[in-house]
């Protein structure tokens, strides 16, 4: 879940502001400068790998921020998650629905099924920001549904703005947790995802109560 782990990355970041002696955030960029366009591009793949391989989405959005600044840790860090969500939604495709619905249950994959026949678009872009529905479990899933692949990518980089928006600035922020900036984000990141609880479940409960020849 998102608030979950948002929770998480905020408790990890006070704790290490306590225990560690970090580098300033402009000692961390200006080690990222100095190695060219190979850093932007190391940190877009280990968005791209670890979203594929279950790796929590808001460590990396957050460390995005910290590292680059929020406007480029934004690009990076949604270009990023993009591509590994398209790696994932391939890789379900290449190995079938019966592989896939073994590890999601049969149920939650009918479900998917009839959420992104109706809009794959609109569908792709709450499943993004649904807190009650992994990130990676949604790739996956959505690789043996009907959406389209153009649809999914657009919907995912779409959904994604918001929440990565807030935890680079989380991460710009640099361990001041008490900013004003810093509770504004946070508070955002919660709206967004109570936001996110109501209108992907409604539409979940729609799919689910939808007669089968609608399907």
């Amino acid at each position: 879940m998102r608030l979950i782990g948002l929770a998480v990355v905020v408790l990890a970041l006070a704790v290490v502001a306590v225990l560690v002696d970090l580098p300033e955030p402009e000692q961390l960029r200006g080690w990222i400068d100095g190695n060219g366009p190979w850093a932007p591009l190391v940190f877009l793949l280990l968005c791209a790998t670890g979203t594929a391989a279950f790796f929590p989405k808001p460590v990396l959005a957050t460390a995005s921020g910290l590292l680059f600044g929020v406007l480029p840790g934004l690009v990076i860090a949604v270009v990023g998650f993009t591509a590994g969500a398209l790696i994932a939604f391939f890789t379900a495709r290449l190995l079938g629905r019966r592989s896939v619905a073994r590890w999601l249950g049969s149920g939650r994959l009918r479900v998917l099924d009839s959420v992104f026949e109706r809009n794959g678009l609109a569908a792709t872009v709450v499943l993004r920001l649904l807190p009650v529905i992994p990130f990676a479990v949604s790739n996956y899933g959505a690789g043996v549904t009907a959406v389209a692949p153009s649809s999914f990518a657009a919907g995912t980089a779409l959904g994604l703005l918001p929440t990565t928006a807030l935890a680079a600035t989380l991460g710009d922020a640099a361990l001041a947790l008490d900013s004003p900036r810093s509770i504004a984000a946070a508070a955002a990141w919660l709206v967004l995802a109570l936001i996110g609880v109501v209108w992907g479940r409604q539409l979940l409960l729609r799919a689910q109560q939808a007669p089968a020849g609608d399907r």
